[in-house]
């Protein structure tokens, strides 16, 4: 039905992105609804609200960019497609004004990048600098986003999946933590701060968040519901019949999701947000139901319902 949603061709994916990420700027920039947490935002940032949109469209856009490098440069399709970043464009702006997302947009750069590097791990070579850098830039995506931090036993999840046991390996996170601590604890001991620091590192969870309509929310879980059952027997099948490289790499993007999946309960439970902490959710979501997308053999019924929700999104933003 969408056949160029297939295509191996990156000029789709870069012109409809921008003009999707354009429309939710424009959709939104007048928004006079802006919560007192992100008018604190902005005036943190020091920055016109303009520009501010402007690096937040390309922080997406590389983010979706490097998302279809990650699913390409893997073995889950024999050709290079682009609907894995294209679905995550779509996913974001589906959720609001993107401004409201602000840190957990730019934490999920770093966690796309720390999934690169665990895709680089193979089962016959050493590994400890891509569990290294896997390990630094998911403290990144602490950074800006908190509860990133409890992604980082995914590193030794996927050490599980794909290696042998080498203690050194498993070390690498640990030590990464310790890097880290050596600069910041005497960092705020010196300043005197380090307890106003911590507090306000662990409210950047909360200084993201934008109140989604009930109806919004309702299509946002109906169309990853239909979507994922539609894709999940293709791609059961493909597993089957897989080689264990494969196998591999579906099994490091299902313990993604399951660990995201669990950060979502996490920020239901300590802030009591139904929509919260679904942002970094969408990074393993969009690579399987892209892989759904892409193997169903009943394409169409995902092209429709790809399109209701699209235009059902965009129609109730504008209204």
């Amino acid at each position: 039905m969408l056949s160029i949603l297939r295509t191996n061709q990156p000029f789709f994916f870069i012109i409809s992105a921008w003009l999707i990420l354009i429309l939710n700027g424009l959709i939104y920039f007048n928004n006079g609804n802006l919560k007192e947490v992100e008018f604190e935002l902005l005036k943190l940032i020091g920055a016109p609200k303009i520009l501010v949109y402007f690096v937040l469209f390309i922080v997406v856009f590389y983010t979706s960019f490097l998302i279809n490098s990650v699913v390409n440069r893997s073995v889950l399709f024999e050709k290079s497609y682009y609907l894995s970043g294209l679905l995550y464009v779509v996913f974001v702006t589906s959720f609001g004004d993107i401004i409201s997302y602000l840190l957990p947009l730019i934490g999920n750069l770093f966690l796309v990048l720390s999934l690169k590097n665990l895709l680089q791990i193979f089962r016959a070579n050493s590994c400890k600098k891509q569990v290294f850098n896997a390990s630094i830039f998911i403290l990144f995506g602490a950074f800006f986003y908190s509860l990133n931090l409890f992604i980082l036993p995914l590193v030794w999840i996927v050490l599980f999946i794909i290696r042998p046991f080498v203690w050194r390996e498993y070390l690498m996170p640990i030590i990464v933590l310790l890097i880290s601590f050596a600069y910041v604890i005497p960092f705020g001991i010196l300043n005197q701060n380090i307890l106003e620091m911590m507090s306000l590192w662990w409210s950047s969870s909360q200084n993201s968040y934008h109140e989604i309509s009930p109806f919004i929310g309702l299509l946002i879980m109906g169309f990853i519901s239909v979507t994922f059952l539609l894709s999940f027997k293709s791609i059961v099948n493909t597993f089957i019949y897989s080689n264990n490289r494969y196998k591999r790499v579906i099994w490091v993007v299902v313990a993604m999701m399951v660990f995201t999946v669990l950060l979502s309960v996490l920020d239901f439970l300590l802030f009591n947000r139904s929509f919260g902490g679904l942002v970094p959710f969408l990074i393993p979501l969009v690579m399987f139901l892209s892989n759904g997308f892409i193997r169903n053999r009943i394409q169409w019924v995902c092209d429709l319902v790809f399109i209701l929700f699209f235009v059902s999104t965009i129609v109730i933003q504008i209204l």
